[in-house]
């Protein structure tokens, strides 16, 4: 069964989802999927960039909100089995690695880092999207 949520953990009001058309979380099975987490909060008529000029601090965002999409769905970090970080610099989120390691200690994920032109919303510097799987 396939299961579609915007879990209400501090992130994205639910009017973002609806009109972008999509779902922060789809489940099946024990397959947990995440739709890009970016470094904004709030409602469609007021995002907020959290972290401006600050790619340790979005990076920080977008892992943490990770963990509360996981959690929401009874999953942890050790569940986390591949993520791809699109970056607008590559020579910035290198910065970030040791963020990673900070985060996913025992339990790395496969990884793919991505620099792209650009990204959601004007400053914003990462977006991290993967997938989990429940053992």
């Amino acid at each position: 069964m396939l299961k579609r949520s915007n879990p209400d953990i501090g992130y994205m009001a639910q009017d973002v989802f609806d009109a972008y058309a999509f779902t922060q979380t789809i489940r099946t099975g024990n397959h947990i999927y995440l739709s890009g987490i970016a470094p904004l909060r709030g409602s469609n008529d007021n995002v907020e960039l959290v972290g401006e000029g600050d790619i340790k601090a979005q990076v920080s965002f977008c892992l943490d909100v990770l963990q509360r999409c996981l959690a929401a769905e009874g999953a942890g970090l050790q569940d986390w089995v591949a993520h791809t970080v699109y970056g607008t610099s590559m020579t910035d989120l290198h910065t970030t690695a040791g963020i990673f390691v900070d985060v996913f200690g025992e339990f790395p994920p496969t990884s793919t880092w991505v620099e792209v032109k650009g990204l959601f919303v004007p400053g914003q510097m990462v977006e991290i999207t993967g997938f989990a799987i429940i053992e």
